[in-house]
């Protein structure tokens, strides 16, 4: 029962990012910060330390690897922590998968963007928008997109370019398959 409603909070928050990084172009620290510290916590009653020392040397080599791809501008610095955590989750014995799953789903999205750049642009301004407005109603949403009502974010578009793609959206797919396809997949095994 616990673990399946930490795999339900664990896809929510993964669809949120997804949703915030198609709109603003941007993976929020908070966000990330929340995938961290619920694995934090569960982890030692699930994970054996073995499982859980393989899984944080997992996240430090992806860490490393995806900040060397942002140094050159392959990626952006959101999906480097973003990929890095989610690696976490998935551990070793997932991680192949995981990165395979999230770059056929990121080779797939390319191609929309490449396309369709136009009617994606306009697509991603308009749940820009819808956020925008709901934030301005239920003010708590602010928290929850780490105040892009009141920040950098707030009423102009400028900081996205029109051949950004927001690898995100891959990423949480990718997340969210290997969550359903093998739940927790060190949590299960402890």
């Amino acid at each position: 029962m616990l673990v399946s409603l930490i795999s339900v909070i664990y896809c929510i928050i993964n669809v949120i990012i997804a949703v915030y990084d198609f709109s603003f172009f941007r993976i929020p620290n908070l966000l990330l910060a929340m995938l961290l510290g619920i694995y934090i916590i569960v982890a030692p009653f699930y994970i054996s330390l073995e499982d859980i020392s393989s899984s944080l040397i997992i996240f430090a080599v992806v860490l490393i690897i995806s900040f060397a791809l942002f140094s050159f501008k392959f990626i952006g610095g959101g999906d480097a922590k973003y990929i890095a955590v989610s690696s976490l989750w998935v551990g070793a014995q997932g991680i192949l998968p995981f990165l395979l799953i999230v770059s056929i789903i990121g080779g797939a999205l390319a191609l929309p963007y490449l396309f369709l750049k136009d009617h994606m642009g306009r697509c991603s301004d308009w749940v820009w928008i819808q956020i925008q407005k709901a934030e301005t109603r239920y003010s708590f949403l602010q928290y929850v997109w780490a105040g892009s009502g009141i920040g950098p974010e707030m009423g102009k578009r400028e900081n996205i370019s029109s051949r950004m793609i927001p690898y995100g959206i891959a990423i949480a797919g990718g997340s969210i398959l290997m969550m359903v396809y093998e739940p927790l997949l060190t949590l299960m095994k402890g």
